[in-house]
């Protein structure tokens, strides 16, 4: 693995230029601070050629051995692995991708107390390896910004006073790299790191002088990512508990809080985050409210795509007004024509915000991704055989791909269900039909899905790293609930092999409680039908006043449909019981 600086831990988790001085650097005598040393390939210094399989090792036998007063020292004769060029079954001298099991778990033993003091490394520089290590095989490569995953780098220079921070840290860096290299003893420990991490984040929300810190709120984020992983997130809606929790946290802080740079990347990640669990849930978030969509223009995080999100952030409440129509909500044509003159003007901003990215792109000679043949995705095609897809989308850098998919994500959800709202205000009013210009092809629909199943290979590569398999999520769930319904079962079928044989590094889909995502509501039962026909039949008389029972369930003033809906208040400490129930239970006691 190339090293990113030569410059000593200290200068590099500060950011700043190390000085190089040998032994120590001068930077960190200057500042008072001992200097742990450098990456280095001499015999008893730091050795990072094969970082992440080290730091495997590593963590297994520093948490293991630390309560019985032991350390991890690494062999230093030459002969080590560590110090060999050893050829790999793939014919280089570089490791196949993702082979990083026991078989490379070798050439490290443990020495107690009194062992030489340059072989000894400190919990300190553990951990400082271990989140460098975590941050290698989990954020993409080669990309000039992250948007709401860079808060990990941030993260990176802070000297966390939270435990609840600190070791949900270790649990994430645990969980990442033992899901990779399939290592049960690095993932139970990950699995105890995450039970403490949530008994201390209880305490820290349940206490008002911290529950306002962004290290807490740091901390819930940081959990939240940790419940994509098999190891973790095999219990029910964790991911989208921890989603909510993080919206609760920010909304006792207030809008005016947010001030530091770190506050506003978290504001930024749990917006996204609200985001996708909103359009699963077809619920309005709390990040929806004016006053919070305000806070996305803050010139420290506005970028590219702030306008798209402050347009999505809208979508989910919309899709939430069409599922109340007939239910809380009258169904009228006044409150249709309401919901569809909201979702209009959304759909109008999402693409208007589309064509000025795609201008973009061309005003500097590319397209916004080239489409290539199946066969220049090497990494996805040695694992998925099958090839009903033939070719896919190759894009210059990660988040131009995510932010692309979460495009096509959006515009599914809002255009399938205006398609579903057209066809219920034509059934409200025979003589109704959409504008040509605002209708709804199936095709159109269809190309949503089918980009997003070609966006998948390249999440799939190395370039994309772990952050890849967290973009093929909701793309993969929404793309099989969709080829299912329309009996497409080619392409449901290729959905299925991807998710079977996509997942190596230990994360998969996180469970949604048997939510079918991208259904829109079917809108009509016996009850609604006989309304109907009875208005037809007698439009003089109030078909309320007559049907009641059926009535009964329609009512509600149609006002509060035009105005979208509020999120219920949240509450801080309603997040802090859930986290106690996580905590206690046995799977994260540790």
């Amino acid at each position: 693995m190339p090293l990113r600086s030569s410059g000593c831990y200290t200068c590099r988790k500060r950011k700043i230029r190390c000085d190089e001085t040998r032994p120590h650097c001068k930077r960190c005598a200057t500042h008072g601070v001992a200097c742990p040393g450098y990456r280095t390939d001499k015999a008893g210094g730091i050795e990072f050629k094969d970082q992440t399989t080290e730091t495997v090792t590593k963590a297994k036998g520093f948490y293991r051995a630390k309560d019985a007063g032991a350390v991890v020292v690494r062999v230093t004769p030459a002969s080590s692995f560590l110090d060999a060029s050893p050829t790999y079954s793939n014919g280089g001298a570089s490791p196949p991708a993702m082979v990083l099991g026991e078989n490379l778990l070798h050439g490290l033993h443990y020495r107690s107390l009194d062992s030489s003091p340059e072989d000894i490394l400190s919990p300190t520089v553990n951990r400082m390896q271990l989140y460098d290590s975590f941050m290698d095989v989990y954020l993409p490569k080669n990309t000039s910004k992250l948007d709401h995953f860079s808060f990990f780098q941030t993260l990176s220079t802070v000297s966390a006073d939270q435990p609840a921070l600190t070791e949900a840290l270790d649990a994430l860096s645990l969980v990442a790299i033992g899901g990779m290299s399939k290592d049960q003893v690095v993932l139970n420990q990950a699995v105890s790191k995450y039970g403490k991490a949530l008994g201390s984040l209880m305490k820290a929300v349940s206490r008002p002088d911290t529950a306002a810190n962004d290290e807490v709120l740091a901390a819930a984020t940081v959990l939240a990512s940790c419940a994509l992983y098999d190891e973790i997130g095999k219990h029910e809606n964790a991911w989208g508990s921890h989603v909510t929790g993080g919206q609760q946290l920010i909304a006792a802080r207030g809008p005016k809080s947010l001030k530091s740079k770190l506050a506003l990347l978290l504001f930024s990640n749990t917006r996204h985050g609200a985001l996708v669990w909103s359009l699963i849930q077809r619920k309005a978030p709390y990040m929806a409210l004016p006053e919070w969509r305000e806070v996305a223009f803050d010139p420290q995080i506005f970028d590219s795509s702030t306008l798209f999100y402050d347009a999505a952030i809208q979508i989910p409440g919309l899709l939430e007004r069409y599922d109340q129509l007939g239910g809380s909500v009258a169904l009228s044509t006044e409150n249709c024509d309401a919901v569809l003159r909201d979702a209009e003007a959304v759909e109008q901003s999402l693409k208007d915000w589309f064509f000025d990215w795609e201008l973009r792109f061309a005003f500097q000679g590319e397209g916004l991704y080239d489409e290539l043949p199946i066969e220049s995705f090497p990494t996805f095609t040695a694992s998925i055989s099958d090839r009903t897809f033939t070719t896919a989308f190759w894009f210059r850098e990660f988040p131009i791909a995510y932010l692309a998919s979460v495009y096509w994500l959006s515009m599914y959800h809002l255009r399938s269900t205006l398609q579903a709202l057209h066809k219920l205000r034509h059934d409200l009013d025979g003589t109704w039909f959409p504008d040509p210009a605002q209708a709804v092809p199936e095709e159109e629909v269809s190309t949503y899905v089918t980009n997003l199943c070609r966006t998948i290979p390249f999440f799939a590569e190395p370039i994309s790293s772990s952050t890849g398999h967290v973009g093929m999520f909701l793309p993969l769930t929404t793309s099989a609930t969709y080829f299912v319904r329309h009996a497409r079962w080619a392409e449901a079928r290729w959905v299925g092999v991807v998710r079977a044989s996509v997942f190596t590094r230990g994360l998969s889909p996180p469970s949604l409680g048997g939510t079918r995502v991208g259904v829109v509501p079917p809108k009509w039962d016996v009850g609604k039908l006989a309304l109907m026909q009875h208005e037809k039949m007698f439009p003089w008389k109030s078909a309320r006043d007559t049907l009641s029972p059926v009535a009964a369930g329609l009512s509600s003033s149609s006002s509060s449909s035009s105005s979208g809906s509020s999120p219920a208040a949240l509450s801080p400490a309603a997040y802090a019981e859930a986290v106690r129930r996580a905590s206690s239970s046995p799977e994260t006691t540790g």
